[in-house]
């Protein structure tokens, strides 16, 4: 029952995401065409920015688009039929979760490729030199090597994954509260103070527990280390050495994970249906 509430979720949202993935590709396409064709080194560089550029804004426009359709599709005048479902209503928001996460990691995916495309299109475009001699002068000013900064990149894409399932969880939990009285008075401004401030205690908690616990990687260039204490274990490691700390990942993971529980019993118990 499960994959038949997904299939036809994807299959209904289908119609609303098609127009933000056609627009994104045409303006995407334009941009690589272009950056592959010109001459112009300069141009070629922020030709393959702009692709990356525009696949981030598709992301934050894509987490707005399924925000729309899980308000429409479980308050709006479709909640009537949706709720009277012969499913659980844990199966129900699991599946709403699901097919609005697939839609967003998959221009989330598109986003993190056009961005390792492009720093393999600059690496190319300027050559092995100069891009020696930029990495000569990051050092001098105690910067970390390309290559350091690369791999932190790629663990902050991980980070960021969670940070999206923290934001829809919450974007479900704001749209929830803002349809169970007294709250449902204030409407879309009750979404958006709810939303923030929600994301808001959910960062300052999962920070205040990873200072407490500084668990997680340091990466070098030759080596990444497992370590209880990132701060002393990159001091030793020196200036190539960037820390990275799990602990608050996990813990916003966790959080977000947490959030179905509590969206999962308004829908049962408390929202008004419009």
């Amino acid at each position: 029952m499960f994959g038949k509430l997904l299939k036809n979720d994807l299959k209904a949202q289908w119609h609303s995401m098609s127009v933000v993935f056609l627009c994104t590709f045409i303006v995407a396409i334009v941009a690589e065409v272009f950056t592959l064709t010109s001459d112009n080194k300069v141009v070629k560089v922020m030709g393959g920015l702009l692709v990356s550029l525009a696949l981030g804004f598709a992301c934050i426009i894509i987490i707005i688009a399924v925000a729309m359709m899980f308000s429409k599709t479980m308050f709006g005048r479709a909640g009537y039929l949706t709720l009277t479902l012969p499913v659980k209503t844990g199966s129900l928001l699991a599946s709403k979760t699901l097919s609005s996460l697939i839609w967003v990691f998959a221009v989330y995916a598109l986003f993190l490729g056009s961005l390792f495309l492009w720093v393999f299109q600059v690496k190319d475009t300027l050559g092995e030199e100069v891009m020696e001699s930029a990495e000569s002068l990051l050092k001098l000013f105690g910067v970390p090597s390309f290559l350091t900064i690369f791999m932190g990149v790629i663990s902050f894409c991980v980070s960021l994954a969670v940070l999206v399932l923290v934001a829809v969880q919450s974007l479900q939990l704001g749209l929830t509260l803002s349809h169970v009285s007294p709250v449902s008075k204030f409407g879309n401004i009750g979404v958006i103070v709810i939303f923030f401030g929600l994301f808001a205690l959910i960062q300052s908690v999962s920070n205040a527990i990873a200072d407490a616990l500084p668990f997680g990687l340091v990466i070098t260039p030759e080596v990444i280390k497992i370590t209880s204490d990132i701060h002393s274990t990159k001091a030793a490691l020196g200036i190539n050495a960037m820390g990275v700390n799990v602990v608050g990942s996990f813990v916003r993971l966790a959080i977000a994970i947490g959030l179905h529980y509590p969206t999962k019993y308004l829908i049962q118990h408390k929202v008004n249906v419009k």
